[in-house]
């Protein structure tokens, strides 16, 4: 039976054999900086630590399992190395309808371009559909100059990694590949800031984000289950060297009353540890739903009031609490930057991301 693989090899899921390759563990960090969460020093990839989840489970079971998938993690790196393979175990099969299988289970690899001055696309993770390890090549330099270049490595958006190796020549070089700030952006948020439709895990619009700025970003996105209870106020105002958090999460709770509920119990556990740092708070983007569901539209509206006054209320009692209106981050016809009317394509992410660094410079300046 034929298939478009004979005749276009760039789709192929093949993996391609490696010459004298030395294998590394990712958490190597004399090989390899390996950024977008603390709890890296536990088994896997996870976003919270077990204890966290331990801690989210009686009141938002959903957060503690999502939590386990390693959204925003990225591995950053130099090499002289003409080869670049990854080994990885992830833990259960692609199965997302709205998402690729390179977004949801693979990654995507970015090389530094010093003709750019930025770091640019250069392979993604292609591999068999009923599989849960792939070993892959990731380099496309086997037959150029050997020099030194500086990579990064963006990990699966909707998947729990309970593995991954680097395959380098044997003898090459290899050291961490630091940001150049050190300040660091948490994001709290829904399936869009987990990255939910981006095709590939460098378009989550928090990746895109630590890109642009050379910074870390933590990805704290939950798809469905972004709730802002106090226990995850809490869990964020303990986290190491916040120097910023956005929060997006009108799109869970603001379905109900849940947002007027949790919100002011959120946020004064996080100003609890961090009093000083600054807030965005976003009200939600556009969705299809807003032209055909009444009850929905006026919910946004409502929410948009209400999200704005909360951030008043926090400035007047001194703290740096700034509203953003996400209605505007989609303009014209905000449908077409949809996968599926709700969850944003690369296009619709790139816009997010553009919104979020003008929040930032607004404050950082």
């Amino acid at each position: 039976m034929k298939s478009v693989f004979d005749f276009d090899p760039n789709l192929s899921t093949m993996p391609q054999e490696g010459r004298n390759l030395f294998w590394r563990d990712a958490k190597d960090s004399s090989a390899f900086g390996l950024y977008g969460s603390d709890a890296l020093g536990e088994t896997g990839y996870a976003r919270l630590t077990e204890a966290e989840r331990n801690v989210l489970r009686p009141v938002n079971d959903g957060e503690a399992w999502l939590a386990e998938q390693s959204a925003g993690i990225q591995l950053r790196f130099r090499t002289d190395s003409s080869q670049v393979f990854i080994r990885v175990k992830i833990r259960s099969k692609f199965d997302m309808t709205n998402m690729t299988q390179i977004g949801q289970c693979g990654g995507d690899l970015y090389v530094y371009d010093e003709t750019l001055k930025t770091f640019v696309l250069h392979d993604v993770a292609r591999y068999a559909f009923d599989g849960t390890e792939y070993e892959l090549s990731m380099s496309r330099f086997a037959n150029a100059p050997r020099k030194m270049r500086r990579f990064l490595y963006y990990f699966p958006l909707y998947m729990a990694v309970d593995s991954f190796e680097i395959g380098l020549d044997d003898g090459a070089f290899v050291a961490p590949e630091p940001f150049s700030t050190k300040k660091r952006i948490a994001v709290y948020g829904t399936s869009i800031t987990q990255g939910c439709s981006a095709s590939r895990p460098g378009m989550a619009s928090t990746n895109m984000l630590s890109r642009e700025l050379d910074t870390e970003v933590l990805n704290f996105g939950f798809s469905g289950c972004a709730f802002m209870e106090e226990e995850m106020g809490d869990i964020l105002g303990k986290r190491k060297n916040i120097d910023l958090l956005i929060v997006d999460t009108e799109a869970n709770a603001g379905i109900d009353d849940r947002m007027e509920r949790n919100s002011e119990k959120f946020f004064n556990a996080f100003f609890a540890h961090r009093p000083d740092v600054p807030v965005v708070v976003y009200s939600r983007v556009m969705f299809s739903l807003d032209l055909y569901d009444d009850f929905r539209a006026r919910l946004r509206e409502y929410y948009k009031g209400f999200l704005n006054e909360l951030a008043a209320k926090y400035r007047r009692e001194g703290r740096k609490m700034y509203y953003a209106d996400g209605s505007k981050i989609l303009s014209g016809n905000f449908t077409e930057y949809y996968a599926d009317g709700i969850h944003p394509t690369d296009t619709g992410m790139r816009l997010i991301a553009d919104s979020y660094r003008e929040e930032i410079r607004k404050i950082w300046g």
